[in-house]
């Protein structure tokens, strides 16, 4: 197995990956890019919490309310990018636990 693995990493190393012109520094990043892009739309339980934002927000200034949604919407892709890559992360270790 560990000839294997250092006839990957040689492999890997003489042949770098070509990620275009992303904004992607890794391979986890453009896999993740290339899932925000084409999931499915957001599961009811989502939806649903987002009409009840807008439903709050409705009743601030448009601009306190825009402020506000904004930062919601970063921060709920900036969860799913980390749990996205979490994810990948923690298979990479379980499969390796079970070799």
């Amino acid at each position: 197995m560990d000839k294997l693995a250092e006839r990957l990493k040689a492999y890997i190393e003489s042949h770098p990956i070509d990620l275009g012109d992303s904004d992607c520094k890794t391979v986890l990043d453009q896999l993740y890019q290339a899932y925000a892009e084409t999931h499915e739309s957001d599961p009811p339980e989502i939806s649903e919490g987002f009409r009840e934002l807008e439903e709050f927000l409705g009743t601030l200034p448009l601009e306190d309310n825009n402020t506000v949604f904004n930062l919601c919407c970063r921060l709920c892709s900036a969860y799913e990018h980390k749990a996205f890559l979490d994810g990948i992360q923690y298979g990479v270790h379980i499969l390796a636990e079970l070799k």
